[in-house]
């Protein structure tokens, strides 16, 4: 039985094409797996807190080191950490916004990674990931299209950051594009058919 862990990042509500992709992407899970759970974190619904001033210096100390301001400031990056650490698969819809994932994504990926609970070093000084074995979707949706040459700043990006601060390498990417197109139909099945 797997747990599976949705993160909807997207504004646009029922409007939004990342939204629909990671649910049908759901969809698909649920009727291939047996699941035990799905937790859905929604965050425009609750929107990640960005690190301050004050809550900064609590995501570069040591876990030994927290003490009850630490409890109390890492509150919402705790909560997120045990989701990621009980699901065995994430879906994740992000929306591009300026060659970028959404703002609320960003923050809780801040919010995620943290040295001593995501990740530790070894001794040579290389990060080791702590949630090696889960698999992740990523649902992407833009306004125009990649074309070939383009770099991929997205799936690149969250691979990236998956690999190196969680140990996650199993990505796999689904795309919906040309959204702004004049036009544009949504063909969610040719882009999930080979799920």
């Amino acid at each position: 039985m797997k747990n599976i862990l949705h993160i909807i990042s997207s504004a646009r509500g029922d409007l939004s094409y990342s939204n629909r992709l990671s649910s049908l992407i759901l969809e698909k899970l649920l009727q291939q797996h047996t699941i035990n759970k799905v937790i859905v974190r929604n965050l425009i619904k609750d929107v990640p807190p960005y690190a301050d001033e004050v809550s900064i210096h609590e995501f570069y100390k040591h876990p030994a080191l927290y003490d009850e301001q630490s409890k109390k400031l890492l509150s919402y990056a705790n909560i997120i950490v045990e989701e990621v650490r009980e699901a065995d698969i994430i879906v994740i819809g992000t929306p591009v916004f300026n060659l970028g994932i959404s703002t609320p994504l960003k923050a809780w990926l801040d919010q995620l990674i943290r040295a001593g609970v995501t990740y530790v070093f070894d001794e040579q000084w290389n990060r080791v990931g702590q949630f090696k074995g889960k698999k992740v979707y990523l649902a992407i949706a833009s306004g125009g299209r990649n074309t070939e040459g383009t770099p991929d700043y997205i799936s690149d990006y969250l691979k990236d950051v998956f690999r190196s601060y969680t140990g996650i390498t199993d990505v796999e990417t689904y795309r919906i594009e040309g959204t702004m197109e004049h036009g544009f139909t949504a063909d969610y099945e040719s882009i999930l058919k080979d799920f």
